[in-house]
């Protein structure tokens, strides 16, 4: 009997191995999923009075722009972990794709609250000041944040079966 099993073990290995890099959100991928519908949503609207998405991506060296570094790298970041990286956790459900997404939806928050406050401190002629579409971007991407954070904290990355409450647990 134990030869039998010994030629499956390498796949057994391999299956394993797999099975420990996915998460399980739940019905939270749901919210996840709305919450990336919105920021898409977010930036087709106008982030500042005179800028859309982007004008922002496009004009990153222009000399007459009227919008700030942090304005930029917050649209830019919040495209490529709020859209992309979390699309693609959510497709694939794979567990470092959702600690990608969640490290990066943070850090655009952070920048998001930079964008704000620099764009309403700008001193230019031009109007500039931010629009609803950039602060409801900020407002999705702080929701990302805080929803793939425990579906994060919910393994750690050396878990490589079920928590000791779930063996445990009354069938």
């Amino acid at each position: 009997m134990r030869d039998d099993l010994s030629a499956y073990h390498s796949e057994f290995t391999r299956i394993e191995k797999k099975v420990a890099g996915e998460f399980g959100a739940g019905r939270r991928q749901w919210v996840l999923a709305g919450c990336v519908t919105v920021l898409v949503v977010a930036l087709l609207m106008p982030q500042t009075e005179t800028a859309a998405s982007w004008t922002v991506l496009g004009g990153w060296f222009g000399v007459h722009a009227t919008v700030t570094l942090p304005m930029r790298l917050f649209v830019s970041l919040a495209l490529v972990f709020g859209v992309a990286v979390s699309t693609a956790a959510l497709c694939l459900r794979r567990w470092r794709l959702a600690v990608a997404s969640m490290l990066g939806c943070g850090l655009s928050s952070l920048f998001g609250l930079f964008g704000y406050w620099s764009q309403n401190g700008m001193e230019t002629s031009a109007p500039h000041s931010p629009s609803f579409g950039m602060v409801l971007a900020w407002l999705a991407v702080v929701a990302l944040t805080s929803q793939w954070l425990p579906v994060v904290l919910s393994r750690s990355p050396t878990d490589s079966g079920p928590r000791p409450a779930v063996l445990f647990a009354q069938r």
